[in-house]
């Protein structure tokens, strides 16, 4: 009986793992075709990964996205610190409000919020740029830094804050040399997913994007409306790659923080 219950287990982790990753492999082989059409291989080459070199458009797109996203992270970190901060250690009063506030923006639709920052942004009569897209991938990036940073801040032992009050520390002192140091590996870790996030973003990145600030995700997103093509391949295959040193970035960043800690 355990042996059936190990195969079918086996036989469905081998589906689920080949109905997710033989798309994207499918993608990152394609990129390598010789022929402009995926309906069959014609042979090795790099001319896609040339002509991405060689494409201004792209480039342009892809400084834009990686100022945004660079941008957002280092905001999103501040600001998600710091009301984490000031909802457990600063107003315990008013822990539920900010709770509040920073799960609203995961609660309405991408697309709903977006055409409310367009309408907002628009009657302040505000130019569509890089200031509307940083400011709008805030909003939805700052709620993922809240949590994890929230999490690490009810981990930590109560009799150190304690203990530091008693010995004459300030509440400034006690931000600064206590709680940053202990939540700043999961700072980083929060600043990597919204990163990611930003790097990642369509919907509103198509409503706050300016004439002369497309974001990457949306150029993708509209050179597919043509078809897939082994360009689209080329750049999406790029994508992964920086996802993946994201992703192991973000493992190292961890595994640092949780030796920091337990030490």
């Amino acid at each position: 009986m355990k042996q059936k219950k190990n195969r079918f287990r086996t036989f469905y982790l081998s589906l689920f793992f080949i109905i997710l990753y033989v798309p994207v492999l499918s993608v990152v082989l394609y990129s390598f075709n010789k022929s402009s059409s995926t309906a069959y291989w014609a042979g090795f080459t790099l001319d896609w990964y040339r002509e991405l070199l060689s494409d201004r458009v792209i480039l342009e797109a892809f400084k834009v996205t990686i100022e945004v996203a660079l941008l957002t992270a280092l905001l999103s970190a501040v600001i998600g610190t710091a009301s984490a901060i000031i909802a457990i250690y600063v107003t315990k009063r008013t822990e539920k409000t900010v709770n509040g506030m920073m799960f609203m923006p995961l609660i309405v639709p991408e697309i709903a919020l977006g055409v409310s920052l367009l309408i907002f942004f628009s009657s302040l009569k505000l130019p569509f740029g890089i200031f509307t897209l940083v400011i709008s991938h805030s909003l939805f990036c700052v709620p993922y830094v809240f949590i994890m940073v929230q999490l690490r801040l009810k981990e930590i032992n109560i009799s150190i804050i304690e203990a530091a009050k008693d010995l004459g520390a300030s509440r400034g002192q006690i931000i600064k040399t206590i709680l940053l140091p202990l939540v700043m590996p999961s700072t980083l870790t929060a600043s990597l997913l919204a990163l990611a996030m930003s790097l990642d973003d369509v919907i509103i990145s198509t409503y706050m994007a300016g004439p002369t600030t497309t974001t990457l995700p949306v150029h993708i997103f509209s050179m597919m409306r043509v078809g897939v093509t082994p360009k689209v391949n080329a750049l999406c295959t790029l994508f992964l790659l920086g996802t993946f040193l994201l992703i192991g970035l973000n493992q190292t960043i961890g595994s640092k923080g949780g030796n920091f800690v337990e030490k």
